[in-house]
């Protein structure tokens, strides 16, 4: 069930380089699938500036609070960092229809940047499930880093391999480098993908010479997230015919799509 209504923040600080964490009190959120996001209203009520709202990954559920982490780019977000404890936001989630599938014995997660949100509470539930994975963090410097907390705080450090490009953390390198010798440690292993678009493609490229299934949580501007305003297509590369990644995703079969 999709539910469009008001929840309180318990929490909205900036973490560093341009990323923000906001936690939110939304116990009719706490069955959100992984890799469902959720669009936040940032404007103040009866007024309509910034008009649209903006999508985020639902990154964590602890209870019944979600947590949502945001980078800082435009007006939109901005405004959303203005936003304080105790104050009541409106979000409508959980959105999305399409999500990881869990029919695999391994699963390697691939994220770079923000886009390791857009994981997070998959590891999450595959852990909570006893399932097998590793996970791959990747960003160009240590400052971008924004989910390393996260990570420590709930257990994950030895799931989780992390990669800087000017090597200022983890291993130096992009997530990439590695990548097949990962994928050759288990047998049924499934990629699960999330980041920018640059980073995927290369990503398919190392899934393609593997013969490895992939699955890509795509991130995209949209207006409404529900498959209204038709702003978020993509190429289904088999159909012929383009997908909303809102409504037929986020999450699609990295080999179907043209991104």
């Amino acid at each position: 069930m999709i539910f469009d209504r008001k929840y309180t923040i318990l929490e909205n600080r900036y973490i560093s380089g341009i990323t923000w964490l906001l936690r939110v009190k939304a116990p009719q959120l706490k069955d959100a699938p992984a890799g469902s996001f959720a669009m936040i209203k940032s404007s103040c009520d009866h007024t309509y500036d910034p008009m649209m709202r903006r999508a985020f990954a639902i990154a964590d559920v602890q209870g019944d609070e979600i947590l949502l982490f945001y980078d800082v780019y435009g007006k939109g977000t901005a405004v959303l960092t203005e936003k304080k404890e105790g104050e009541q936001i409106n979000i409508l989630a959980p959105l999305g229809k399409n999500f990881f599938p869990e029919n695999y014995d391994h699963y390697i997660l691939v994220g770079g940047g923000i886009g390791f949100a857009g994981l997070s509470l998959f590891m999450r539930r595959l852990k909570e499930k006893g399932k097998s994975f590793r996970a791959v963090y990747g960003v160009r410097r240590k400052e971008q880093l924004s989910m390393l907390q996260w990570i420590k705080e709930n257990g994950f450090e030895e799931d989780v391999l992390v990669y800087t490009e000017d090597g200022s953390y983890g291993e130096k390198g992009l997530v990439t480098k590695d990548l097949k010798g990962l994928i050759n440690e288990n047998k049924n292993t499934a990629l699960a993908v999330c980041g920018p678009k640059g980073m995927m493609r290369a990503v398919m490229e190392v899934a393609r010479q593997t013969n490895t299934p992939a699955y890509l949580s795509l991130e995209s501007k949209m207006a409404c997230g529900f498959g209204i305003c038709i702003g978020c297509v993509v190429k289904d590369t088999e159909k012929d015919s383009y997908v909303r990644v809102c409504y037929e995703g986020p999450v699609f079969d990295g080999y179907k799509i043209q991104f």
